[in-house]
């Protein structure tokens, strides 16, 4: 079955599933962006089923129960990928809160390097007046 084939109301729904799925060879290319002999053969199965009258989601269903989720660009909400989907956001809170914490130290370190420079100061002021006394 070749591409050409299809009508375009056919052809409209190859692209939509051939960009939602991804090449199992190139990995971060979709179906539609690859010319691997892989992605070709998949591009070729994806408008045969097309042209049986499947739907998309039919044809997402049955690319991914043959070769895993995977495949997929954008796999469901599911627990087993909770951790896919809420790292990002994880990773960003953890961020934010180093970021927060890193800004309030570098406030209180000047008042500290003060506070040190008043003490020694102090102190070497009560050094002079001793010496001065025993003088």
């Amino acid at each position: 079955m070749n591409v050409n084939d299809l009508n375009q109301s056919e052809k409209a729904q190859y692209k939509e599933v051939a960009s939602e799925l991804r090449c199992l060879v190139c990995q971060n290319q979709s179906l539609a962006d690859s010319h691997a002999s892989l992605a070709v053969d998949l591009k070729e199965k994806i408008a045969e089923q097309i042209r049986a009258g499947k739907t998309s989601e039919e044809i997402k269903s049955y690319m991914q129960d043959r070769y895993g989720e995977f495949v997929i660009y954008k796999p469901a909400y599911s627990v087993e990928n909770a951790a896919l989907w809420l790292g990002p956001f994880v990773v960003l809170v953890i961020a934010i809160f180093m970021a927060r914490k890193v800004v309030r130290t570098s406030k209180v370190r000047p008042t500290q390097e003060a506070q040190s420079k008043n003490a020694d100061k102090a102190w070497a002021e009560e050094l002079y007046k001793r010496s001065s006394k025993t003088r």
